[in-house]
């Protein structure tokens, strides 16, 4: 029985219930046909839809947001505050939609312009209704409870993290990245705590009962996703580097520790911000540049601008840390900070293209980070970090691309994954492969003034590189990154040389994939590259004389279901088992094994030859990267296709 039921059925409230009938009537026939329909429209379903995002985006701008939080020291204790909203509004026909997820008790006053305003609190909002709207500047300050969803307290210290549609759990907003907005923070908290934000801090005043008032300048115009603070028993310390002030936050006590990386943490984040400038053309876009250090964040690090967040674990490394762990910590750091320009200047319009700010931040990285480690097979840890977890969503049947549909802000979660992490990246590498290194430097210099301190998309991007190239952009993001899956390419012998073809293993829909594909191909001890640019279903490459063995996509960077042709397979496993002594490019076995590992999938090569090659190379192979690759593969094959008996023969 649902509430409504138990409610007519209960004798003692009848009269109650005809009361409220004969009141709700009066009110409608007042009111007339047309708020009848907007009392039906004032219930918006929980989360953020794309048609109430949409609407928002066309009628309400100039957003500015003043926010004053009371944070208790006592962790238990509520977090509380008010918040007033200054915005032009264009269409007062429609109800005013505020995200708050919060209970109704959470809020406690409601004022539009100054006045007293009847409000509605259905799931995850406030609603103002149209009838006390008016067009132009408006005001709404609302008094709240805070929940703690979004607000990570400890004993001593807390941290706020919106991303991606988790602002509305700690105040009012519009939960929206496309509704960019000014903020004015205040925080009232204990003496002895520090604070950090986006804005730089103007004040501190003391009070008589032992806490302190801060105030913050106005941002720059940001999404509510990238809003943030932090306060507690925090340590703060600062260094110049090329005439900018870099403050670091931390709660690190071990002091050697902290000596230790100190300089490392400044250095790497001053080498990022000059790099971007210059690769940008523009300087850093906001006012203050701040971090903080904290223990068992969630993530590797967010990037609001001018409080970034990182886990202190990344930064703070032991004296024992290899080589990877320094490339981990300074790819890291080059990553958030390249999100100051790729996210936080120019923000996806809907997280639709969420994807774009991470791929972008990615590659960045690697061009900032990478050259400080030559030591390191920069080429096999990118083709081993993606292409195997891309390819296992993109061969199966629930493959989504890259680019998804959004219906609701609160599912953006559902759209983090192997595709955005992994495959997007391949394709960005793809993208500069095809256009080169100075079309897209260029255009994305274009994007990003253009769009400063805006919204974009990714086809606004296109557009811009379209104008600047030959390739058909248009046409290939359409392939790439709005349809899932990989294409099959094959390299076969065709008597003077390589027809390689490639078809969709969809046919209905016919796709065809550009790309450039570099061809591997041995005979006796030589190994010989050619590179084919691959645009129509086919493309042919002229030689001399039959290689043993073709491997297709040897540079790390090819993106496809690599069909070996019979005599690749037969060629191929005996020299992988054999590491280095018979193909000395360790980024060759690497993909050598990946293909391998497909056709085993297919059933064109048997487990078991799989797996004696792997247990030989296991005792062979010296590269650690492609021990690694292949102990994981073995694993694979070892519990997925061969027999309980075959398993216990092998295990010894």
């Amino acid at each position: 029985m649902t509430r409504f039921q138990a409610f007519i059925h209960s004798p003692a409230r009848a009269a109650g219930l005809l009361a409220l009938t004969l009141l709700t009537v009066t009110m409608l026939v007042a009111c007339g046909w047309r708020d009848r329909r907007v009392a039906a429209d004032a219930l918006p379903e929980p989360g953020v839809s794309a048609s109430l995002a949409a609407y928002r985006s066309q009628s309400i701008s100039d957003v500015r947001y003043s926010a004053q939080f009371n944070l208790p020291a006592e962790r238990d204790s509520a977090v509380s505050g008010w918040v007033e909203v200054r915005f032009v509004l264009s269409d007062s026909t429609q109800p005013l939609v505020l995200d708050f997820r919060a209970p109704s008790h959470n809020v406690r006053d409601v004022r539009l312009n100054g006045d007293t305003v009847s409000y509605t609190v259905p799931t995850d909002h406030i609603v103002i209704p149209s009838r006390r709207l008016r067009t132009g500047q408006q005001t709404v300050r609302v008094e709240f409870v805070s929940t703690n969803d979004a607000l990570n307290r400890q004993d001593d210290f807390l941290y706020a993290l919106f991303v991606p549609d988790r602002a509305s759990a700690t105040m009012p907003v519009f939960e929206q990245p496309d509704l960019k907005a000014r903020f004015t923070l205040a925080l009232t908290m204990p003496t002895e705590w520090r604070a950090l934000s986006n804005g730089a801090q103007l004040s501190r005043e003391s009070a008589d009962d032992g806490r302190d008032l801060i105030r913050y300048a106005e941002t720059k115009p940001i999404s509510t996703y990238l809003f943030a603070f932090a306060a507690g028993e925090l340590s703060v310390d600062s260094a110049q580097r090329n005439g900018r002030t870099l403050t670091m936050y931390h709660r690190e006590t071990d002091a050697a520790k902290f000596a230790r990386n100190r300089n490392a943490i400044y250095d790497l984040h001053a080498t990022a911000l000059e790099w971007l400038e210059d690769y940008t053309d523009i300087e850093y876009p906001f006012d203050e540049f701040a971090f903080f250090a904290i223990p068992a964040f969630q993530f590797g690090g967010m990037e609001h601008p001018g409080a970034i967040w990182y886990r202190a674990e990344s930064l703070f490394l032991d004296p024992t840390a290899s080589r990877t762990q320094e490339l981990g910590r300074a790819s890291l750091i080059a990553h958030e900070t390249a999100h100051m320009w790729f996210g936080d200047l120019v923000t996806m319009r809907w997280f639709d293209d969420v994807w774009m700010k991470e791929v972008f931040a990615n590659f960045m990285a690697a061009k900032i980070a990478g050259p400080a480690f030559p030591d390191l097979n920069l080429r096999l840890r990118f083709f081993q970090a993606h292409h195997p977890s891309a390819y296992s969503v993109d061969r199966s049947a629930g493959a989504n691309p890259i680019r998804q549909p959004l219906e609701n802000l609160r599912d953006a979660g559902s759209l983090y994954g192997a595709i955005i992490y992994q495959k997007a990246p391949v394709v960005m590498q793809q993208l500069e492969a095809l256009v080169g290194d100075t079309v897209l430097r260029d255009g994305l210099r274009v994007y990003l003034d253009r769009y400063r301190y805006a919204n974009a998309t990714w086809p606004d991007l296109i557009s811009i590189l379209d104008e600047r190239s030959d390739e058909d952009l248009a046409t290939w993001s359409r392939v790439w990154v709005n349809e899932p899956g990989r294409p099959r390419i094959h390299a076969m012998w065709a008597d003077s040389g390589l027809l390689i073809t490639q078809r969709d293993d969809v046919p209905e829909r016919g796709l065809l994939w550009s790309q450039p594909i570099v061809l591997a191909t041995g005979s006796g001890n030589t190994v010989t590259m050619d590179t084919v640019v691959l645009r129509e279903s086919s493309a042919f490459v002229p030689m001399t004389g039959r290689p043993a063995f073709v491997l297709p996509g040897s540079d790390g960077i090819g993106y496809a279901r690599f069909v070996l042709d019979p005599a690749s397979r037969r060629a191929l496993l005996p020299l992988v088992s054999e590491g280095a002594a018979r193909l000395s490019n360790p980024l060759h076995r690497a993909v050598a094994w990946q293909a391998l590992w497909e056709e085993v999938l297919e059933d064109s090569l048997s487990a078991n030859e799989f797996v004696n090659a792997a247990v030989t190379a296991v005792s062979r192979e010296r590269d650690e990267l492609v021990v690694q690759q292949v102990l994981g593969l073995l694993r694979g094959a070892y519990w997925r296709f061969l027999s309980d008996g075959e398993r216990r023969t092998l295990a010894p």
